[in-house]
């Protein structure tokens, strides 16, 4: 299989059927087939594994029910990303989705076999999915660990899935994804960076960004720095 697309979910605030739902009607219609969707499941209900019942026969579904660490996004992702089976892991969150039809060919095309990691661009929306801004154009920079996010959301990474792919620190939340990012320049190097929409980021009112306290902000920049800088 050359593609798993991982998707780390959980109930939601009561909308998580809702994103996924949006979510699969645009893995539907990808024009590339060769891709397996894994979800792996926070909730603390049955409302998104009885989802993906109804759908396991429209998509090539793996349902993985998680209750390890329940609420800590970074181990919920490494969750998804150890049960993907493609050769290219494409990571997109349960409140984004891809921006149209050809967003899983253009990523999979773009994926040199040397490469270890990509980031594409993308737009985002508020939660109409409607009024769309940006678009963004990632890049990476020295000091995007310490929250200068250049690059935007995991959903717009793929990595290879190999022996030598890493995983994310499960002691940060907020700071998670640049992170990971500053991880994978220091084993890999660069991204290759593909530079069209692929991902449509949803920005709404419960996402873990916009709840995060300053105290916490804190406690995450000094595990970082203590990573990088000492």
């Amino acid at each position: 299989m050359k593609l798993s697309v991982a998707i780390p979910c959980y109930e939601s605030h009561g909308r998580g059927v809702e994103f996924l739902d949006y979510q699969f009607e645009r893995l539907k219609i990808q024009t590339f087939k060769d891709f397996q969707v894994v979800l792996s499941d926070h909730s603390v209900n049955d409302d998104i594994e009885d989802f993906c019942e109804k759908n396991i026969h429209d998509l090539n579904l793996k349902y993985v029910r998680n209750k390890i660490f329940r609420g800590s996004s970074p181990a919920n992702t490494n969750n998804a990303i150890r049960n993907c089976d493609g050769e290219i892991i494409k990571i997109i969150f349960q409140d984004d989705f891809l921006f149209n039809k050809f967003g899983l060919e253009k990523t999979v095309n773009a994926f040199l076999d040397s490469d270890q990691w990509l980031v594409s661009g993308c737009l985002h929306t508020y939660d109409d999915c409607v009024t769309i801004i940006g678009p963004m154009t990632p890049y990476y920079n020295d000091k995007i660990y310490l929250g200068n996010n250049t690059i935007s959301s995991p959903s717009v990474l793929s990595i290879r899935n190999s022996i030598e792919k890493i995983f994310f620190d499960e002691r940060l939340d907020y700071l998670m994804d640049v992170d990971y990012y500053k991880s994978l320049y220091d084993k890999f190097g660069p991204p290759r960076i593909l530079n069209e929409t692929i991902i449509v980021n949803r920005d709404w009112e419960k996402q873990m960004s916009k709840k995060t306290t300053h105290e916490a902000k804190q406690r995450e920049e000094s595990i970082v720095r203590e990573k990088y800088e000492n």
